[in-house]
């Protein structure tokens, strides 16, 4: 369904092929099946062929004379990893315009819609988002240690990214999230990692996640002797950084 101003069934079809020729969806055969039948029918005004038996039937190839979707969870399944697709590829280019194809929760419908670039009142927007670094041994220096190489690390990413939201601390370091960092943040990527301690090594371990796809896209340790001093924390921060923006930049 369309909302707001009508929108020309030409300009749905060329949003919905733009969406499948993605990185997001170029390689997803059976998902690109899912969405361009979905959106077809919402251009044919087929809502009737959008419930869960009709779906299941036409996309699923399920042989209708045993096919029971209060048994076979298929088309739950997939349209909801579709929706985690839509944001995905939405959240790779916050900020785009044109139109906007969605699948609502409790709904097999999509629902299209024109936007601009304008992002929703109170977004945050940010290219990439930075949790703060934990230190899982919980010793005091540990701590100390992974409090400076958050500082050091997080003004490399700034000089190499330049838009760089911070993440309030996880839960189990004990911080509430404040109403400010309640609001929804637009970011395809973030960035979170751990430090480890023993007798002869520190292991900082570093991941990138895509939060809309629930998906780590990138992890590495990083090894180095038991020194806790500031110089530590520069090159380890400056490693961290290249090997983000090197797999960024690929």
């Amino acid at each position: 369904m369309a909302q707001g101003k009508e929108i020309a069934e030409d300009d749905i079809l060329s949003a919905c092929e733009e969406i499948l020729a993605s990185p997001t969806f170029a390689k997803a055969r059976r998902m690109s099946r899912l969405l361009r039948f979905l959106v077809d029918q919402a251009v044919s005004g087929g809502v009737r062929n959008t419930i869960e038996y009709a779906i299941g039937l036409e996309v699923f190839d399920r042989d209708p004379a045993t096919y029971s979707p209060g048994d076979d969870p298929t088309v739950r399944v997939q349209v909801g990893r579709l929706r985690q697709r839509l944001d995905a590829y939405y959240a790779a280019r916050a900020g785009g315009h044109g139109v906007e194809i969605r699948i609502p929760l409790g709904s097999y419908m999509p629902v299209i819609r024109h936007v601009t670039g304008e992002p929703p009142p109170g977004a945050r927007h940010g290219s990439l988002a930075f949790q703060s670094i934990r230190c899982i041994a919980g010793s005091a220096t540990g701590e100390a240690f992974a409090c400076g190489l958050q500082e050091e690390l997080l003004a490399q990413l700034f000089q190499a990214f330049s838009d760089v939201v911070m993440l309030p601390s996880t839960p189990s370091m004990g911080a509430r999230r404040s109403v400010d960092d309640a609001r929804p943040l637009h970011a395809r990527h973030r960035v979170e990692g751990s430090i480890r301690i023993d007798s002869e090594r520190i292991r900082t371990s570093m991941r990138l996640v895509e939060p809309a796809l629930g998906r780590v896209a990138w992890a590495r340790h990083f090894d180095r002797g038991v020194h806790f001093d500031i110089s530590q924390q520069e090159e380890l921060a400056s490693s961290i950084c290249s090997a983000l923006k090197r797999h960024l930049d690929a």
